[in-house]
């Protein structure tokens, strides 16, 4: 986040504390005129709707792109008691990388994070031993 964004949106956060106090305080005169709190209901906010969300600014694995069409997304299947991690091999600025997840959550972080600069290769899940039991997923070789 760039810093004028960062005062702007402090600057907003202190206004939006002012106004909770100034019906703090409206609610506070009505409970102390009446002898007994007031039965405020909440209001509908702005907040609590749920909008469309905005379309992603880079093309996530499962999505058209400029680049090519649309990849599948893989099915990630949580681990079988025989296997006891994940080993993904992705493309990111270029280099080759490969890691080993425990977490199908760290996982799925991971699948959720792609971009034009990273994306996912493989996904194999492997044994106690590090060996590859099998593969999840691999992504079509580039024409």
């Amino acid at each position: 986040m760039r810093r004028d964004q960062q005062i702007r949106i402090n600057e907003l956060l202190l206004q939006r504390e002012e106004l909770f106090l100034r019906i703090h305080a409206a609610e506070s005169e009505a409970t102390r005129l009446l002898g007994e709190p007031f039965p405020f209901t909440r209001p509908n906010l702005p907040s609590d709707r749920r909008g469309k969300r905005k379309p992603a600014t880079t093309a996530p694995l499962g999505s058209t792109s400029a680049a090519g069409p649309a990849k599948p997304a893989p099915s990630l299947r949580k681990l079988s008691e025989q296997e006891s991690a994940y080993r993904v091999t992705y493309r990111q600025f270029g280099q080759n990388r490969t890691e080993d997840h425990v977490e199908w959550a760290a996982l799925a972080t991971l699948l959720a994070a792609q971009t034009a600069t990273l994306s996912v290769l493989r996904i194999e899940t492997l044994d106690a031993s590090g060996g590859v039991i099998s593969r999840v997923f691999e992504a079509d070789p580039a024409p």
